[in-house]
């Protein structure tokens, strides 16, 4: 009788540790979470990029944040995972899909030379949407009320730091200190770099892999791209990993993710209103976000740290991370 109480203390201590995920009804949509850690320790709020789901985040990130004392929240955006899936396959890409592949090759050629303007920049705004960045941080805002968290650390990755900045600039009051990785200001900011044309064949191949009911192949082309070159032996079989722990989990190749950021407005400018510690990290070799979007940020926002790391490309090399965490837990003490 004894044994089985200690086990079932044991059990009841890792739920209370490493909470099971689940959905819950927020801001009109399906919100699937999880809690990391005593919900008791500060809290950490990460929100996760373009078309990724939460499987995203490195495990090891997470733990190690987690090992700090640190109540780690990860969460699903809408149009991802096991949140509502708000965008449906157009009827653009459902004729494309049927047409040969000597077809799909010019059109989507063609598409991607009118996503680009003379600098080789993404365009952006005037995109139709049925949301933006604005709804997707009332999404986390919902999140935070809902586990009633008044303040929380915000950590955001590529277009989850962009949804992050929007959350600092319209609500305040709900960070204690902002943390944007591999992120920018709005893609078309004016004297800012434009994706690696190697990254833009990645994305060409990887369209036309969708196109061709390869999601699997498609995601494996587009992610791997994104690694520095640094590390790219290091690491791929981690992110083959991750991205079968994203599918598994639950990934949407139709998400209106993109159509959220280009219909949002650039943040650039409103930068300067930010007054939180703020902590961006960056790496070098980022073919889809150049690092020099990262360091007009840390100029923008007065009094902010940053990390840069050399080789590193748009995403999270194993062998760094307890660099990352290291500067981060400097932040959030700080």
């Amino acid at each position: 009788m004894k044994k089985l109480v200690i086990l079932f203390s044991i059990f009841i201590f890792s739920l209370h540790q490493f909470g099971a995920g689940q959905i819950s009804k927020l801001n009109g949509i399906d919100i699937w979470w999880e809690g990391h850690g005593n919900s008791a320790n500060p809290p950490v709020l990460m929100i996760m990029g373009l078309n990724s789901n939460l499987k995203r985040w490195p495990p090891e990130l997470i733990e190690g944040l987690v090992n700090q004392d640190l109540y780690v929240i990860t969460y699903d955006n809408r149009d991802t995972g096991k949140s509502t899936w708000v965008t449906e396959e157009s009827a653009v890409i459902k004729i494309l899909k049927y047409m040969p592949t000597f077809v799909q090759e010019p059109i989507v050629n063609w598409f991607f030379d009118q996503m680009l303007d003379e600098e080789g920049r993404f365009k952006m705004g005037g995109v139709p949407s049925e949301y933006n960045l604005e709804d997707m941080a009332l999404d986390g805002m919902a999140l935070l009320d809902h586990l009633e968290i008044d303040k929380a650390h915000i950590v955001g990755a590529s277009m989850g730091g962009m949804i992050a900045q929007v959350i600092a600039l319209n609500h305040p009051e709900r960070l204690i200190t902002l943390t944007g990785i591999m992120t920018t200001p709005g893609f078309d900011t004016a004297g800012l770099s434009g994706p690696y044309p190697k990254y833009l064949d990645a994305m060409r191949d990887s369209f036309l892999l969708n196109l061709q009911s390869k999601p699997k192949e498609s995601s494996e082309v587009g992610n791997l791209a994104l690694i520095g070159t640094n590390f790219l032996k290091e690491e791929y079989e981690n992110l083959v990993k991750i991205l079968k722990s994203m599918e598994k989990h639950g990934n949407n190749p139709d998400s209106g993710h993109m159509a959220a950021v280009g219909s949002s407005p650039n943040r650039f400018k409103r930068l300067k209103e930010i007054t939180i510690p703020t902590l961006i990290i960056h790496g070098t070799e980022d073919p889809l976000i150049p690092v020099d979007h990262g360091l007009a940020i840390s100029e923008q926002i007065q009094n902010s740290e940053k990390l840069i790391i050399n080789g590193m490309g748009h995403n999270f090399p194993t062998s760094v991370i307890p660099v990352i965490i290291e500067k981060m837990i400097h932040h959030f003490d700080g």
